[in-house]
């Protein structure tokens, strides 16, 4: 009997057999200040190239692996983007993971450039007696940023590594039922700014970093998936909440993978 073609000849792509969930990591951490995000971040495959536009690379002190750039410009972000993209075609080593902590001050380098390119985004007012600040002129800034962020993903993703993206969280503001004179709240968690939300739906691990403290002794957690304040999610085979270790997340998952595999003896 002849042997079936193979219906996806001379297409591109691949089987979803060939995928991993770890392999190309696509990660949000959320959370409020002080409870580990920037800790858990530096918990990814190593060497991270770690982009620290909050200008709190001393909560790093202790960990190793790590090229911290603080409170870079979208120039040098794009630099460096330019100098993987080269390494990749000349098949020399990547980092295997970059991290953006946090997402509410990259989103000011984003608005920055995004003025610099197109003045007329911007309007200035005055702080102080010699000092200005310029702030965005309608929803074009907003929508720029969105793009950017989409950019930068599909960017990384190409390259083949992993991303982590660090968010603020805020409580999620109801635009339908708030009005100029009374804010109202949905109840649910959300990312600061709110209108990055829905570049929550990029990532394929969506985690918010919270801190227990029971009898007096503090520890930190990550939940991983729904809950009735937070829109979590996960692609890894691990539990609701986990300790904030990204390594062994993912050996965890790994070895829920490989136990899936085995098959169970039968009896005749």
């Amino acid at each position: 009997m002849a042997t079936p073609s193979n219906p996806f000849a001379n297409m591109a792509g691949i089987m979803s057999e060939q995928i991993q969930a770890t392999e190309r990591l696509k990660m949000a951490i959320i959370g409020g200040p002080g409870v580990g995000k920037s800790w858990m971040a530096a918990t990814a495959p190593k060497p991270i190239r770690y982009y620290d536009h909050d200008d709190r690379s001393e909560s790093l002190e202790g960990k190793t692996g790590i090229s911290i750039l603080s409170r870079p410009t979208m120039l040098q972000i794009e630099t460096d983007l330019s100098v993987m993209k080269a390494n990749k075609l000349k098949k020399l080593a990547l980092p295997a993971t970059i991290v953006h902590d946090s997402v509410t001050f990259l989103n000011r380098a984003m608005e920055e450039e995004i003025f610099r390119q197109e003045p007329k985004l911007a309007r200035t007012i005055r702080v102080g007696n010699s000092t200005s600040m310029k702030l965005r002129n309608g929803w074009d800034v907003i929508n720029g940023v969105q793009r950017y962020i989409e950019y930068l993903i599909g960017e990384y993703a190409a390259l083949g590594v992993s991303m982590i993206f660090v968010f603020h969280e805020k409580d999620e503001k109801d635009r339908t039922t708030s009005s100029a004179a009374e804010s109202k709240y949905t109840g649910f968690v959300t990312v600061d700014p709110q209108y990055l939300q829905n570049c929550l739906s990029l990532f394929n691990e969506v985690y918010r970093m919270h801190v227990d403290t029971i009898a007096g002794k503090t520890s930190y957690k990550v939940t991983c998936r729904p809950t009735n304040e937070f829109v979590g999610k996960t692609t890894m085979l691990i539990d609701s909440e986990e300790l904030p270790d990204i390594a062994t997340l993912i050996t965890k998952h790994k070895a829920a993978r490989a136990a899936q595999k085995v098959q169970p003896l039968t009896t005749k």
